[in-house]
């Protein structure tokens, strides 16, 4: 790696559908109580200040940052393997590591739904911003993850609105749909159920009544008060769904349960004769593989939307890492201007201080009673203060760091001379 790319201090390890096929993608996938406890441990690794993980349908991803020497020694997807209890040489080469630069592009196509299997994904931002919430709240989240993911939220709004991302939607659920529709299985008049009443559910759920689908939503007893279920859709008991099995043409799973909520082998006592359509709309997997291997089922999961491709992706891609660029320079000069803001507010410190000093025989001069005098000394000093951290700030945006840097540094030692 070269040495310009090494100063940027960011490494991230991802496990996703590109190199991952759903078995081994489950393995990794993260509830939030794991989420936080790995953020927690993630503060005990040597090198490391900061930690953001993201773990959505299709990706969990483990980004870091820090400061020592020895964090160009971490290897993050093998701290994410020994968080999950796995042994990282038996998943190596499913997993993609980026660092430097490289992270930050990434990471800035990501937030667009630019690497998504459902691409110009609509629901990463705010998934993206769920993690970075997240560390925050387990005081995992360092200010060099802060800022990049914040820039990175930013960028992403700002392609959503100048390239033409949102002319589709661009949900899990949205694809669901067109994958039946390139499949050729209508669904206005058929009987659906949708299990799991979170927010891919619920969408499921919309975009199956949208098309003409009659539509069931199981809920469990517990969750009643606080569910929230579209319009169009009845609702079934949970403990009812294999129950209601035999009535349904299109089943679809949306939950993050850690077990299967349908198994071959109940279900197969429950169908009768005739074609059905499943649907896994979750990582770790809801439907038991073996439910595809029944008479009349055609099973799909997540793995199933990749053959789904938009029209227009690669000059949108084009579009929007031009835009991204910008962004990108703003962290980075940032990134490299964050260890002269303390020079920068000595400089302003000895700067106000002389300002004052200076005025103060002029200010003895005027009928003023002592404390407002030192009222105003101080005001004196701490205005020129903030202009001289302004023009400081002002060289980064006009001048190269390798033009800036210098300059700052030779200040920092005429601010010296004047204490």
């Amino acid at each position: 790696m070269r040495k310009e790319e090494r100063t940027l201090k960011i490494k991230m390890a991802g496990i996703d559908y590109r190199k991952a096929p759903v078995q081994v993608r489950e393995q990794f996938s993260m509830t939030a109580s794991m989420v936080e406890r790995a953020l927690k441990e993630s503060r005990k690794a040597e090198g490391v200040t900061g930690c953001v993980i993201i773990s959505t349908c299709n990706r969990t991803e483990y980004w870091i940052s820090g400061e020592a020497d020895s964090f160009y020694g971490l290897n993050p997807a093998a701290l994410l393997c020994r968080e999950k209890e796995l042994d990282y040489s038996d998943y190596a080469s499913y997993f993609t590591v980026r660092e430097g630069k490289e992270a930050v592009h990434y990471l800035m196509e990501l937030c667009c739904g630019l690497q998504s299997q459902i691409f110009g994904d609509d629901q990463i931002i705010s998934q993206v911003k769920r993690a970075v919430d997240v560390a925050r709240e387990q005081e995992a989240l360092d200010s060099v993850l802060e800022i990049l993911f914040r820039t990175a939220v930013t960028g992403a709004k700002k392609v959503k609105t100048k390239v033409l991302l949102t002319n589709v939607d661009r949900s899990v659920a949205a694809a669901m749909t067109a994958l039946l529709r390139k499949e050729g299985i209508s669904i206005k008049g058929k009987n659906c159920m949708v299990i799991g009443n979170g927010e891919i559910g619920r969408l499921a759920a919309s975009e199956l009544v949208k098309a003409g689908g009659f539509v069931s939503m199981t809920l469990r007893q517990y969750k009643t008060r606080e569910a929230i279920i579209p319009a169009g859709c009845r609702v079934i008991d949970y403990n009812d769904r294999y129950e209601k099995l035999s009535h349904m043409d299109i089943v679809v799973s949306a939950t993050v349960s850690p077990h299967y909520t349908l198994t071959a082998e109940r279900a197969a006592e429950c169908l009768s004769d005739g074609e059905r359509v499943f649907i896994d709309l979750a990582i770790p997997r809801d439907l038991e593989p073996e439910l595809g291997k029944l008479s009349g089922i055609r099973l799909f999961d997540m793995d199933s939307f990749s053959q789904l491709k938009y029209e227009g992706d690669l000059k949108q891609i084009a579009v929007a890492d031009e835009i991204l660029k910008k962004y990108e320079l703003e962290f980075e000069q940032w990134y490299e201007f964050r260890e002269y803001v303390p020079v920068v507010k000595e400089i302003a410190r000895a700067a106000g201080e002389d300002t004052a000093a200076r005025l103060r025989k002029e200010l003895k001069s005027y009928s003023l009673e002592r404390e407002e005098r030192e009222e105003l000394e101080k005001a004196i000093e701490k205005a020129a203060a903030k202009v001289v951290a302004k023009l400081c700030y002002g060289l980064r945006e006009d001048m190269e760091p390798q033009s800036w840097k210098p300059c700052l540094d030779g200040l920092k030692r005429s601010s010296d001379n004047l204490e």
